[in-house]
């Protein structure tokens, strides 16, 4: 049963918490909308519902970085409160060890793990892959918007590669394509339609290669359907789902299954399977670094150098799992170095200072 003074800290913790939580995301949305709002504007059949939902799943997609970001300044306060107000002293005196007087916060710590692993799996790739499509198709002037690009490669779940020059809207196809099934079999068509369960090429030619190293016009078709050329119809422009849009369950498949992947491949994949795993840690890491300078005792306790410092330290974590990332991924780094890294050496620092807080 949870005690009075659990639930009034639990109480005063959750306030703050969605307050800075929706707070924070209120901004970015008003922010976002006013950069977007030609492209909003524009488009006629863009209803206020899916835009509603482009900004939900927008939220979805930033919950390992907002979730921890106001747990952050929500425990800051409650507990910069609990300090000055002697608070903490009393329920010291009273027998309550301060390490005890801490569960609430861990409490909603582990609670926001669980959200966001569960969030990882279930939710999170449909998300991105919703608000990949949502860009494509109505944030023209945005930077993803304007696809300048002389050619376009979309990288199939077989391992092959279909290269279009652009996307003919009013054919509803692509348009100057080469179809790579293999290093020495090749299929180049002038127009391929955009269906991938009935993918029409038009103007078609089959090359192989031959063992003089050159490649051969073999067969020729005026309209051909390729019922072997498959692509995932949730990410029409690409082909395929991206492994960052993926869930822990399928990277994990394809990491054991998948005898195809290259090596290059298998580092991507290793490296946004760590990411997400461990990404969701990051609000029990935010409250082990920040609860022993909150609950020192002094007479004037510097609330505005806890907020600042703390914020600053968060943001260049973020910016440094985003570069363990890229490191990661190009294979500069292991990915078990790159991403579990970072976490261990703060683990490693601030969790020595909390194991001595009495």
């Amino acid at each position: 049963m949870i005690k009075i003074w659990e639930r009034y800290i639990l109480r005063e913790l959750l306030k703050l918490f969605a307050l800075f939580l929706f707070g924070f995301y209120f901004l970015y949305v008003v922010i976002d909308y006013s950069t977007h709002m030609q492209d909003f504007t524009l488009v006629k059949n863009l209803s206020i519902l899916k835009i509603f939902q482009y900004y939900l799943l927008q939220f979805i997609k930033r919950m390992d970085i907002l979730l921890p970001l106001a747990l952050l300044i929500g425990s800051i306060k409650v507990l910069c409160q609990l300090n000055l107000n002697r608070e903490l002293l009393a329920f010291q005196s009273a027998g309550i060890r301060m390490k005890k007087l801490m569960r609430p916060f861990f409490f909603v710590g582990f609670c926001l793990v669980l959200i966001n692993l569960g969030v990882n799996e279930f939710i999170v790739p449909h998300s991105l892959n919703f608000i990949d499509k949502f860009h494509d198709a109505h944030l023209r002037h945005s930077f993803r918007g304007k696809r300048t690009d002389p050619l376009h490669v979309m990288h199939l779940d077989d391992h092959s590669k279909l290269v279009y020059q652009y996307y003919d809207a009013a054919r509803e196809a692509f348009f100057d394509v080469i179809w790579i099934r293999s290093p020495s079999d090749l299929w180049r068509m002038r127009y391929l339609k955009a269906d991938p369960q009935h993918p029409q090429g038009q103007w078609v030619d089959h090359l192989e290669q031959k063992e003089n190293g050159c490649f051969e016009k073999t067969q020729s078709f005026s309209s051909l359907i390729f019922r072997d050329l498959k692509w995932n119809r949730d990410m029409p422009r690409r082909g395929y789902i991206p492994f960052e849009n993926r869930s822990l369950k399928e990277l994990w498949k394809i990491l054991k299954t998948d005898s195809l992947l290259s090596s290059f491949e298998t580092k991507e994949v290793l490296t946004q399977f760590l990411f997400k795993l461990i990404m969701p840690f990051l609000a029990l890491l935010v409250l082990i670094a920040i609860i022993p300078f909150c609950t020192s005792y002094s007479k004037n306790l510097p609330q505005f150098y806890l907020y600042s410092v703390g914020i600053f330290t968060f943001v260049a974590f973020i910016a440094l799992m985003d570069a363990a990332v890229i490191l990661g991924e190009s294979d500069t780094l292991s990915p078990y170095v790159a991403i579990l890294s970072p976490f261990v050496i703060l683990l490693s620092i601030f969790g020595w200072r909390f194991a001595n807080t009495r």
